[in-house]
């Protein structure tokens, strides 16, 4: 064989296996509201601020300035729940698990040749039982999954494997938030038990005005709390009843009806999840009560000096 003729097979070679691939790209079928619902769930599950005792802090605004507060003020904060640990390894395993679903939906490869949630399987086990398991489960799917090169086509089976593990993981997250509830209904009772002791001992006006500005502070601030774990148990269930929706349209998953279908609940999912607070979380500190965040500590909240703002001014005389 001539190297012209070599040459020319080796074109033609090169041309049917892009043609294949073109092929093969083409019939893929088309998961974008199942590459997008499953996006939407995973960063609506991953919020560990519901396990961490936490939630917005009250709005800082200017106050007058009080006299001084006792030592001991403001530093009587919620403690994380006993089975925050457990609660973070759940939500972890669910976000990841609902990536590699997106994944999965848009042709892609997943990256679990070996089980990924051993660690989470056992810390999301001191909190839930059941909870353990489900995660247990999920890891070895996802390894199974990495490991026969599952993409688009198997999403559906991969799917209905899947939904019971998701279910009972969702039920045993929502379970161990409740589970939280008395302990911080304990710990607003106690924080205002303490400041109402703290405000019938102070003997000035402005100090027992202090204490009842920082009971009142805290006590929106549990409010807060209690509504974050209302709202999230709320985005577990539309989680739930999307994947549930999944599970009962596979034989379907490309018509336009369920397209629809998992459109309209990814939209209710999206604004349940809308509702969660993503800033940076924590409880007030002492810095707001009787100041404005900046102003200068020296001057009690009031006023900065002239020449503690701009030195070059002071030096100049102006």
């Amino acid at each position: 064989m001539s190297n012209r003729t070599r040459v020319r097979a080796a074109t033609w070679c090169k041309r049917l296996v892009l043609l294949q691939s073109l092929l093969i790209a083409a019939c893929a079928p088309d998961y974008t509201h199942v590459r997008d619902w499953a996006g939407t769930a995973s960063f609506a599950a991953d919020y560990p601020a519901v396990a961490l005792g936490r939630a917005p802090e009250p709005d800082r605004i200017m106050r007058p300035a009080p006299a001084a507060l006792p030592a001991n003020a403001g530093q009587n904060q919620p403690a994380e729940a006993p089975n925050s640990a457990g609660i973070v390894a759940m939500q972890e395993a669910l976000a990841t698990y609902l990536t590699s679903l997106s994944t999965l939906a848009a042709d892609g490869v997943l990256p679990y040749p070996e089980d990924p949630f051993v660690e989470l399987a056992a810390r999301a086990g001191q909190a839930s039982e059941p909870g353990g398991r489900a995660v247990a489960e999920l890891g070895a799917l996802l390894r199974r999954s990495t490991r026969i090169n599952a993409r688009a086509p198997q999403m559906r089976a991969t799917i209905a494997a899947a939904d019971e593990a998701v279910q009972t993981l969702v039920t045993a997250l929502s379970d161990a938030i409740v589970q939280t509830e008395p302990m911080a209904t304990q710990a607003r009772l106690d924080l205002a038990a303490t400041y109402a002791q703290m405000e019938r001992e102070a003997r000035e006006p402005g100090t027992r005005q202090s204490i009842r500005h920082w009971a009142a502070l805290f006590d929106r601030e549990f409010a807060a709390q209690a509504a974050v774990r209302t709202q999230y148990r709320l985005v577990l269930t539309r989680i739930a009843e999307g994947h549930a929706l999944l599970k009962a349209r596979a034989g379907h998953m490309t018509q336009e009806e369920t397209a629809r279908l998992i459109r309209a609940q990814a939209d209710r999912l999206q604004r349940a999840s809308a509702m969660l607070p993503r800033a940076p979380l924590s409880m007030p500190q002492r810095e707001g009560i009787g100041s404005v965040p900046g102003r200068s500590e020296e001057a009690g909240g009031g006023r900065v000096p002239a020449e503690k703002r701009d030195p070059g001014r002071a030096e100049a005389g102006e």
